[in-house]
């Protein structure tokens, strides 16, 4: 016998003298283990002990190799999976050891003699299960080989193995991770729903959950978050102190406020100490200047004084701006050098190579092949081919120049190909026509095809074909497929439609937690379920709602009132006080109360002014 630990079984095996001896070396193991052996190992002498090991080796190999037995003794193993309450034979908790009286006789001097006629008895029964060898909280099942199995009951697991037992997921909150807690012997998360309360954050610790209020929210967070939404309310500004008056500046110096603190600065075409005077300048802009001069830090200047031009140039000004230019008979960059022009001097000799062509361009020496040559002209041209052999395959020889073949060979819209040097046209994929003349399609936008119809591949064709699901209705709308499922079906017109029943819209519940779903329509008259918080819960019905803090204003603080079911501030929205401007809002009775502070008057309602105080009674403008 083999003692396995979870998910491992116990097998009563066969083989002679060899399951004997393995019996043999393993029988403490298997007295020692389950608890409902340890009594009958104390019980028992150590040589009670032994010979029982050998009446189980041996019980086992003998109904292991005669088939006239009808049940092989013992396999209890660990649960694996839950099986149907049918084959169930025995549930624990059970204790059970063999008695005395229901042993084997074995002789003493030699191996147990078996025969068809002569059968071991266990339990007197012939079923292995009766009674049972497991341990509490299990069940004992027969498997096909008649071999007993100790399973698991529902919920639980072993302990250890199925022969000591099985026990609880847990007994206390130690047994589980920290952010689980045990409850009814399950570790659950300690975070689950309703483990705070409405708009509260929740995390665990120590087995516990730990609930607070988010950023920007205040309340129980045991019992809900609300928006903090501060009252803000802003004194009038005291009137504002010129730093400019008196003007601490200079003379014609002009004053500004930077802050709270005067800045002085000399405008614009002036110059000097602005705390103390400033003059105006010869000039501001160019205009302000004679047009041979340009302004510069407010003075007229010539700017050919600059040495804007380069040598042996000419600098003029014209309309305020400098001109460099060559004198006559020079050439060059006049904002660099200028030198005396020799037209001759550029060709001769020809700074070119042989087969070209020298010529004088902007100044300057242009060398280039002569006709139907290429090359380097700066040091000789050739023909670019004789035969068109010299040229690539794709080309051929044309006046001593390789030329695409193809170039004006094929008529409009046709492919050309070059095979030998000589152009081959053909019509693309789909189109019609001939190549040397002019190749069409049928169509190349869905415009060019009836309405019904559409442009795919360059032809006209029904664009429902292969486009919608199985049981889906197509029709053509603009050149394009609409799918659809007939009336009184639903699915996925472009997968598969089906007969739609009003079961399909809430089962199974497609609304959140603890929301009510019902069978609607849309605004198209189509069937649609409808999900919704009961009332007085709130929240998203898609996703979950919960009770609120109140029914109505007697369920809040007198300085609260019931709004939505959460108990708040009536003077506060979201949108600001709901008084007028410099307006006082206290809370009575549930309701906002609207006043002007002391020295004010006007519609608290409204706006609040200097003046008779008043009061009024209301909720908000709108």
């Amino acid at each position: 016998m083999v003692v396995g630990g979870a998910g491992r079984g116990l097998v009563a095996g066969h083989g002679g003298r060899q399951a004997q001896s393995r019996g043999s070396r393993r029988r403490h193991r298997l007295f020692s283990t389950p608890p409902h052996l340890t009594s009958r190992a104390h019980t028992d002498s150590g040589m009670r002990v032994l010979a029982v090991s050998v009446i189980l080796l041996a019980g086992g190999a003998w109904g292991q190799l005669h088939s006239s037995f009808s049940s092989a003794p013992l396999l209890p193993i660990a649960p694996i999976a839950v099986y149907p309450q049918e084959r169930v034979v025995a549930q624990g908790p059970v204790v059970s050891t063999f008695s005395q009286s229901s042993r084997p006789s074995f002789a003493s001097s030699s191996r147990p003699s078996f025969g068809s006629s002569s059968r071991p008895s266990f339990g007197g029964t012939g079923n292995p299960c009766q009674p049972t060898p497991c341990g509490p909280n299990t069940r004992c099942e027969v498997n096909r080989n008649s071999i007993a199995q100790c399973r698991c009951i529902e919920d639980y697991v072993p302990d250890g193995n199925t022969i000591n037992g099985c026990k609880p997921q847990c007994v206390s909150d130690g047994d589980c991770p920290d952010d689980h807690r045990c409850v009814l012997q399950k570790c659950k998360p300690v975070c689950g729903p309703g483990a705070c309360g409405i708009g509260a954050d929740c995390r665990s610790r120590n087995h516990n959950a730990v609930c607070q209020c988010p950023s920007g929210y205040r309340g129980n967070a045991q019992v809900s978050c609300t928006r903090d939404i501060p009252e803000i309310r802003v004194a009038p500004p005291a009137p504002p102190l010129d730093p400019c008056l008196p003007n601490p500046c200079g003379s014609n110096a002009d004053c500004r406020v930077r802050g709270d603190r005067p800045v002085c600065t000399c405008p614009i075409g002036y110059e000097g100490d602005p705390l103390t005077n400033c003059v105006r300048g010869e000039c501001i802009e160019n205009r302000d200047c004679p047009g041979h001069r340009v302004c510069q830090r407010l003075r007229c200047i010539d700017p050919c004084q600059e040495r804007v031009c380069g040598e042996g140039s000419e600098c003029t000004v014209r309309n305020h701006q400098p001109i460099c230019s060559c004198p006559r008979g020079f050439v060059g960059d006049p904002f660099t050098r200028c030198r005396r022009f020799d037209p001759q001097e550029l060709c001769h000799p020809s700074p070119c190579g042989t087969n070209t062509n020298c010529r004088v361009k902007n100044d300057r020496a242009v060398c280039s092949c002569i006709e139907n040559y290429i090359g380097n002209p700066l040091s000789g041209c050739t023909p670019e081919c004789v035969r068109d052999s010299d040229c690539s395959h794709n080309m051929a020889c044309q006046n001593n120049i390789c030329v695409n073949p193809c170039v004006d060979a094929c008529g409009e819209g046709a492919y050309c190909d070059v095979k030998n040097s000589r152009a081959v046209c053909s019509c693309p994929e789909y189109y019609q026509g001939d190549p040397y003349r002019g190749c069409y399609a049928e169509c190349t936008a869905h415009d060019d095809c009836p309405s019904y119809q559409a442009c795919i591949k360059l032809q006209c064709v029904d664009p429902c074909d292969g486009s919608c699901g199985v049981g889906a209705d197509c029709k053509v709308e603009d050149h394009k497929p609409i799918c659809s499922c007939p009336k009184g079906y639903t699915g996925h017109p472009f997968e598969s439609c089906r007969p739609f029943t009003r079961e399909d819209l809430c089962n199974p519940n497609p609304c959140g937690e603890r929301a009510d779903c019902t069978p609607g329509f849309d605004r198209n008259n189509n069937d649609r379920p409808v999900c919704t918080c009961p009332k007085y819960y709130v929240g998203n019905p898609l996703v979950a709602c919960q009770l609120g803090q109140c029914k109505d204003n007697n369920d809040c603080p007198e300085n609260q009132a019931c709004h939505g079911y959460m108990c708040q501030n009536p003077c506060v929205t979201e949108v600001g006080s709901v008084c007028g401007d410099l307006a006082d809002c206290h809370v009575k009775n549930h309701l906002p109360v609207c006043s002007c502070p002391q020295g004010y008057s006007g519609n608290p309602l409204t706006e609040c002014r200097i003046g008779r105080s008043g009061f009024a009674l209301g909720r908000s403008k709108k």
